[in-house]
Protein backbone atom coordinates (compact mmCIF):
# COMPACT_ATOMS: atom_id res chain seq x y z
CA UNK A 1 0.00 0.00 0.00
CA UNK A 2 1.29 3.47 -0.91
CA UNK A 3 1.31 5.82 2.08
CA UNK A 4 2.93 8.63 0.12
CA UNK A 5 -0.39 10.26 -0.78
CA UNK A 6 -1.77 12.26 2.21
CA UNK A 7 -5.18 10.56 2.15
CA UNK A 8 -3.41 7.20 2.41
CA UNK A 9 -0.85 8.29 5.00
CA UNK A 10 -0.46 5.88 7.85
CA UNK A 11 -1.23 7.21 11.35
CA UNK A 12 0.60 5.08 13.91
CA UNK A 13 -0.70 4.92 17.51
CA UNK A 14 1.96 4.94 20.23
CA UNK A 15 1.81 4.77 24.02
CA UNK A 16 5.16 6.46 24.71
CA UNK A 17 7.31 8.96 22.83
CA UNK A 18 10.42 6.85 23.54
CA UNK A 19 9.21 4.31 20.96
CA UNK A 20 9.74 6.68 18.01
CA UNK A 21 12.12 9.41 19.23
CA UNK A 22 15.48 7.90 18.19
CA UNK A 23 15.76 9.33 14.61
CA UNK A 24 14.99 12.92 15.69
CA UNK A 25 17.46 15.40 17.16
CA UNK A 26 15.11 18.42 17.33
CA UNK A 27 11.69 18.68 19.01
CA UNK A 28 9.13 21.47 18.59
CA UNK A 29 6.58 21.06 21.36
CA UNK A 30 3.31 22.85 22.09
CA UNK A 31 2.25 24.01 25.55
CA UNK A 32 -1.52 24.09 26.09
CA UNK A 33 -2.93 20.59 25.73
CA UNK A 34 0.56 19.09 25.44
CA UNK A 35 2.42 20.09 28.59
CA UNK A 36 -0.68 21.21 30.49
CA UNK A 37 -3.20 18.98 32.21
CA UNK A 38 -6.31 20.53 33.71
CA UNK A 39 -5.21 23.90 35.02
CA UNK A 40 -1.64 22.88 35.71
CA UNK A 41 1.40 21.32 34.07
CA UNK A 42 1.62 17.57 33.52
CA UNK A 43 4.49 15.99 35.45
CA UNK A 44 4.37 13.07 33.00
CA UNK A 45 4.87 15.41 30.05
CA UNK A 46 7.74 17.24 31.77
CA UNK A 47 9.39 13.89 32.50
CA UNK A 48 9.18 13.10 28.79
CA UNK A 49 10.84 16.43 27.96
CA UNK A 50 13.62 15.73 30.44
CA UNK A 51 14.21 12.25 29.02
CA UNK A 52 14.34 13.62 25.48
CA UNK A 53 16.85 16.24 26.57
CA UNK A 54 18.98 13.62 28.29
CA UNK A 55 18.90 11.64 25.04
CA UNK A 56 20.52 14.62 23.29
CA UNK A 57 17.42 16.12 21.69
CA UNK A 58 17.16 19.90 21.38
CA UNK A 59 13.72 21.11 22.50
CA UNK A 60 11.87 24.27 21.49
CA UNK A 61 8.51 25.10 23.09
CA UNK A 62 6.31 26.89 20.56
CA UNK A 63 2.90 27.99 21.79
CA UNK A 64 -0.04 30.05 20.56
CA UNK A 65 -0.67 31.19 24.13
CA UNK A 66 -1.08 34.91 24.79
CA UNK A 67 1.29 34.55 27.76
CA UNK A 68 4.73 36.12 27.52
CA UNK A 69 7.84 33.94 27.60
CA UNK A 70 8.73 34.98 31.15
CA UNK A 71 5.29 33.81 32.32
CA UNK A 72 5.77 30.34 30.80
CA UNK A 73 9.27 30.18 32.29
CA UNK A 74 7.85 31.08 35.71
CA UNK A 75 5.25 28.32 35.45
CA UNK A 76 7.96 25.79 34.66
CA UNK A 77 10.19 27.05 37.48
CA UNK A 78 7.26 26.77 39.89
CA UNK A 79 7.17 23.00 39.28
CA UNK A 80 10.97 22.75 39.52
CA UNK A 81 11.54 21.95 35.86
CA UNK A 82 15.16 22.22 34.73
CA UNK A 83 15.08 24.96 32.10
CA UNK A 84 18.46 23.87 30.78
CA UNK A 85 16.52 21.04 29.07
CA UNK A 86 15.08 23.62 26.66
CA UNK A 87 16.71 25.29 23.70
CA UNK A 88 14.08 28.07 23.54
CA UNK A 89 10.57 29.10 24.56
CA UNK A 90 8.54 30.98 21.93
CA UNK A 91 4.99 32.26 22.45
CA UNK A 92 2.57 34.11 20.20
CA UNK A 93 2.08 36.55 23.08
CA UNK A 94 5.77 37.46 23.08
CA UNK A 95 5.77 37.94 19.31
CA UNK A 96 2.68 40.18 19.48
CA UNK A 97 4.39 42.19 22.24
CA UNK A 98 7.43 42.66 19.99
CA UNK A 99 5.33 43.63 16.97
CA UNK A 100 3.29 46.17 18.97
CA UNK A 101 6.50 47.57 20.42
CA UNK A 102 7.84 48.39 17.00
CA UNK A 103 4.76 49.92 15.41
CA UNK A 104 1.63 51.84 16.31
CA UNK A 105 -0.03 50.94 13.02
CA UNK A 106 -3.30 50.11 14.80
CA UNK A 107 -3.26 53.25 16.97
CA UNK A 108 -2.54 53.56 20.68
CA UNK A 109 -5.92 52.93 22.32
CA UNK A 110 -7.21 49.37 22.50
CA UNK A 111 -10.36 47.68 23.74
CA UNK A 112 -9.74 44.21 25.21
CA UNK A 113 -12.49 41.76 24.30
CA UNK A 114 -10.95 38.97 26.34
CA UNK A 115 -9.24 38.12 29.60
CA UNK A 116 -7.19 40.66 31.55
CA UNK A 117 -4.54 37.93 31.96
CA UNK A 118 -3.27 38.92 28.52
CA UNK A 119 -2.55 42.52 29.53
CA UNK A 120 1.16 41.70 29.97
CA UNK A 121 1.44 41.94 26.18
CA UNK A 122 1.05 45.73 26.43
CA UNK A 123 3.36 46.20 29.43
CA UNK A 124 5.73 49.13 28.96
CA UNK A 125 4.68 49.85 25.37
CA UNK A 126 2.77 53.11 25.76
CA UNK A 127 -0.64 51.78 24.78
CA UNK A 128 -3.80 52.83 26.58
CA UNK A 129 -6.58 50.41 27.48
CA UNK A 130 -10.08 51.90 27.12
CA UNK A 131 -13.35 50.55 28.49
CA UNK A 132 -15.48 52.17 25.80
CA UNK A 133 -15.34 50.80 22.25
CA UNK A 134 -16.18 54.26 20.98
CA UNK A 135 -12.77 55.53 22.18
CA UNK A 136 -10.73 52.62 20.81
CA UNK A 137 -8.38 52.63 17.82
CA UNK A 138 -8.42 48.84 17.63
CA UNK A 139 -9.86 45.75 19.29
CA UNK A 140 -7.63 43.13 20.93
CA UNK A 141 -8.20 39.57 22.09
CA UNK A 142 -5.63 37.19 23.50
CA UNK A 143 -7.86 34.83 25.45
CA UNK A 144 -11.54 34.48 26.25
CA UNK A 145 -12.95 35.86 29.48
CA UNK A 146 -14.50 32.59 30.69
CA UNK A 147 -14.62 28.95 29.62
CA UNK A 148 -18.42 29.21 29.70
CA UNK A 149 -18.60 31.89 27.00
CA UNK A 150 -19.56 31.23 23.37
CA UNK A 151 -19.50 33.31 20.20
CA UNK A 152 -22.95 34.79 20.84
CA UNK A 153 -21.54 36.50 23.95
CA UNK A 154 -19.08 38.41 21.75
CA UNK A 155 -21.35 39.35 18.87
CA UNK A 156 -22.71 42.65 20.34
CA UNK A 157 -19.17 44.02 20.81
CA UNK A 158 -18.08 42.69 17.43
CA UNK A 159 -21.05 44.31 15.73
CA UNK A 160 -20.29 47.65 17.38
CA UNK A 161 -16.60 47.38 16.45
CA UNK A 162 -17.58 46.56 12.87
CA UNK A 163 -19.81 49.63 12.66
CA UNK A 164 -16.74 51.73 13.51
CA UNK A 165 -14.49 49.69 11.17
CA UNK A 166 -12.05 48.90 13.97
CA UNK A 167 -9.31 46.38 13.18
CA UNK A 168 -9.01 43.36 15.49
CA UNK A 169 -5.65 42.00 16.65
CA UNK A 170 -5.78 38.38 17.84
CA UNK A 171 -3.12 36.24 19.52
CA UNK A 172 -3.12 32.81 17.89
CA UNK A 173 -5.47 31.33 15.33
CA UNK A 174 -6.77 28.50 17.52
CA UNK A 175 -10.56 28.28 17.64
CA UNK A 176 -10.54 26.11 20.77
CA UNK A 177 -8.18 25.49 23.69
CA UNK A 178 -7.77 23.88 27.10
CA UNK A 179 -8.98 25.97 30.03
CA UNK A 180 -9.46 24.58 33.54
CA UNK A 181 -9.41 21.06 32.14
CA UNK A 182 -12.11 21.73 29.56
CA UNK A 183 -12.10 22.26 25.82
CA UNK A 184 -13.61 25.66 25.21
CA UNK A 185 -13.73 28.59 22.82
CA UNK A 186 -10.45 30.31 21.99
CA UNK A 187 -9.54 33.77 20.75
CA UNK A 188 -9.12 32.61 17.16
CA UNK A 189 -12.81 31.71 16.96
CA UNK A 190 -13.77 35.27 17.92
CA UNK A 191 -11.42 36.71 15.30
CA UNK A 192 -12.78 34.28 12.71
CA UNK A 193 -16.33 35.38 13.52
CA UNK A 194 -15.33 39.03 13.09
CA UNK A 195 -13.81 38.22 9.70
CA UNK A 196 -17.02 36.46 8.65
CA UNK A 197 -18.95 39.60 9.65
CA UNK A 198 -16.68 41.63 7.38
CA UNK A 199 -14.16 42.89 9.94
CA UNK A 200 -10.43 43.40 9.41
CA UNK A 201 -8.39 40.94 11.51
CA UNK A 202 -4.73 40.21 12.20
CA UNK A 203 -3.92 36.85 13.80
CA UNK A 204 -0.41 35.98 14.97
CA UNK A 205 0.64 32.42 15.82
CA UNK A 206 0.95 28.89 14.46
CA UNK A 207 0.73 27.98 11.61
CA UNK A 208 2.18 31.32 10.42
CA UNK A 209 5.21 30.49 8.27
CA UNK A 210 7.40 33.26 9.72
CA UNK A 211 6.85 32.03 13.27
CA UNK A 212 7.56 28.44 12.28
CA UNK A 213 10.82 29.42 10.61
CA UNK A 214 11.73 31.47 13.67
CA UNK A 215 11.24 28.38 15.83
CA UNK A 216 13.31 26.28 13.45
CA UNK A 217 16.13 28.81 13.57
CA UNK A 218 16.31 28.39 17.35
CA UNK A 219 17.99 25.01 16.88
CA UNK A 220 21.73 24.58 16.49
CA UNK A 221 23.22 23.57 13.17
CA UNK A 222 23.45 20.00 14.48
CA UNK A 223 19.68 19.50 14.15
CA UNK A 224 18.76 17.74 10.93
CA UNK A 225 15.51 15.91 11.73
CA UNK A 226 12.68 17.56 13.67
CA UNK A 227 9.58 16.11 15.34
CA UNK A 228 6.57 18.38 15.93
CA UNK A 229 4.37 17.59 18.97
CA UNK A 230 0.98 19.27 19.34
CA UNK A 231 -2.72 18.74 19.99
CA UNK A 232 -4.34 20.66 17.12
CA UNK A 233 -4.92 19.59 13.53
CA UNK A 234 -5.34 23.17 12.32
CA UNK A 235 -2.35 24.67 14.17
CA UNK A 236 0.13 21.89 14.90
CA UNK A 237 -0.35 19.24 12.22
CA UNK A 238 -0.50 21.93 9.54
CA UNK A 239 2.60 23.55 11.02
CA UNK A 240 4.47 20.26 10.77
CA UNK A 241 3.39 19.93 7.14
CA UNK A 242 4.65 23.45 6.37
CA UNK A 243 8.02 22.65 7.93
CA UNK A 244 8.03 19.22 6.29
CA UNK A 245 8.61 17.51 9.63
CA UNK A 246 6.98 14.47 11.19
CA UNK A 247 4.21 15.09 13.71
CA UNK A 248 2.82 13.53 16.88
CA UNK A 249 -0.77 14.49 17.70
CA UNK A 250 -1.97 14.42 21.32
CA UNK A 251 -5.45 12.88 21.20
CA UNK A 252 -6.49 14.04 24.70
CA UNK A 253 -5.99 17.66 23.70
CA UNK A 254 -8.49 19.99 22.08
CA UNK A 255 -9.89 17.12 19.99
CA UNK A 256 -10.57 14.85 22.96
CA UNK A 257 -14.37 15.09 22.58
CA UNK A 258 -13.98 13.50 19.15
CA UNK A 259 -10.97 11.27 19.72
CA UNK A 260 -11.97 10.19 23.23
CA UNK A 261 -10.14 10.17 26.54
CA UNK A 262 -8.88 6.59 26.45
CA UNK A 263 -5.27 5.53 26.97
CA UNK A 264 -5.14 4.04 23.47
CA UNK A 265 -6.00 6.64 20.80
CA UNK A 266 -8.74 5.95 18.23
CA UNK A 267 -6.90 5.92 14.91
CA UNK A 268 -10.03 5.67 12.75
CA UNK A 269 -11.55 8.80 14.28
CA UNK A 270 -8.21 10.57 13.96
CA UNK A 271 -8.05 9.61 10.29
CA UNK A 272 -11.51 11.08 9.70
CA UNK A 273 -10.48 14.34 11.37
CA UNK A 274 -7.29 14.36 9.31
CA UNK A 275 -9.37 14.12 6.12
CA UNK A 276 -11.70 16.89 7.35
CA UNK A 277 -8.78 19.22 8.14
CA UNK A 278 -6.62 18.01 5.26
CA UNK A 279 -3.81 17.68 7.82
CA UNK A 280 -2.20 14.32 8.54
CA UNK A 281 -0.14 13.44 11.65
CA UNK A 282 2.36 10.59 11.57
CA UNK A 283 1.76 9.43 15.13
CA UNK A 284 -1.08 9.52 17.63
CA UNK A 285 -0.61 9.44 21.41
CA UNK A 286 -3.18 10.04 24.14
CA UNK A 287 -0.84 12.23 26.20
CA UNK A 288 2.84 13.19 26.13
CA UNK A 289 4.74 10.56 28.10
CA UNK A 290 8.08 8.86 27.83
Amino acid sequence: MDYGHPTMKQITPIVGISKIIAPYNGIICGFDGVLTKGNGISSEALKALKKMSEAGKEIVILSNTALRVYEIVQMLEDVNFDLSSLRAVITAGEIVHYKLKNTFQYGRKYYNLGSSVTESIFAGLGYQKVDDLGRADFVFIGDIQSSKMDLDDYKPDLQEALSMRLPLVCVGADVSRHMLGEVCLSAGAVAEQYAVMGGDITTIGKPDKDILLYAKEAFSQNVSKILFIGDSFSSDVRSAAMLQTDCVLISKGIHMHTLGEGYIPDVQKARQLAINYDAYPDYLISGLRW
